[in-house]
């Protein structure tokens, strides 16, 4: 019984640092995993489930809108880092903010659907998908799913293993979120390597909370580097 007490213990302290409380760092834990349930059960209803996680509908869109508010916040929290004189975090927080410009870029295929102009021949002989996009690309597709899931175990174990809390480790509230995007990675790749529709379809929802997570931290990174004494000295240990 003890484990769940630490466990307990390093998220009220983890929450602190990053200004969540109890029942948001809970609720965040909480809900990739209940997301993932109700995607999976909206499968049943084709009508529906197509709604959420076909091009261009509702979880592609959250996609992007969470990656472009990701950016801006990365960015904006570079600025304060770098004004702060922590250069070397404003670095990384800009570096940041440059892959999720590219990710939100990417997810909507620059838009392309949107506009309605057409993929090179050049990128539409390589592209499985035959779009304006680098992540579809048949020869890269899976380094970049290799990219994703080192990414997600990163932003999964971290907050668990780092003694120290640090601007450059997710909240433990967030680590599920992660959690559900390394899983789907590893499964796939393990045991689906060619999946029918609703399942490749599904990981959407993965994408969604890895996005979610990464615009999320960015907002939390801010906030906590607009506190001066915080600037100065970003880290505290358990």
């Amino acid at each position: 019984m003890a484990a769940p007490r630490v466990d307990s213990g390093r998220l009220a302290l983890d929450g602190q640092f990053w200004g969540l409380s109890s029942g948001r760092s809970a609720t965040l834990l909480v809900t990739p995993f209940a997301g993932a349930l109700l995607v999976g059960l909206a499968s049943v209803r084709p009508g529906l489930y197509d709604a959420l996680v076909r091009e261009d509908s509702v979880l592609e869109w959250v996609q992007f809108a969470s990656y472009a508010a990701a950016m801006v916040l990365a960015a904006w929290a570079a600025v304060r880092l770098e004004r702060g004189d922590r250069r070397l975090l404003a670095i990384l927080f800009g570096l940041l903010a440059l892959a999720c410009l590219f990710s939100a870029g990417e997810e909507i295929s620059w838009g392309q659907r949107l506009f309605g102009f057409g993929t090179p021949h050049e990128l539409a002989s390589v592209n499985g998908q035959d779009e304006l996009n680098v992540h579809d690309v048949v020869e890269v597709q899976g380094k970049f799913n290799l990219l994703l899931a080192l990414a997600s175990l990163y932003g999964f174990t971290a907050p668990w293993l780092v003694r120290r809390r640090v601007l450059l480790v997710p909240p433990a509230a967030l680590s599920t979120a992660f959690l559900t995007m390394l899983v789907y990675a590893v499964a796939r790749a393990l045991f689906f390597p060619h999946p029918h529709y609703e399942l490749a379809k599904y990981s959407e929802w993965p994408e969604t909370c890895f996005a979610g997570a990464l615009a999320l931290f960015a907002f939390l990174s801010v906030r906590l580097v607009g506190d001066e004494d915080t600037i100065r000295s970003p880290c505290q240990t358990f």
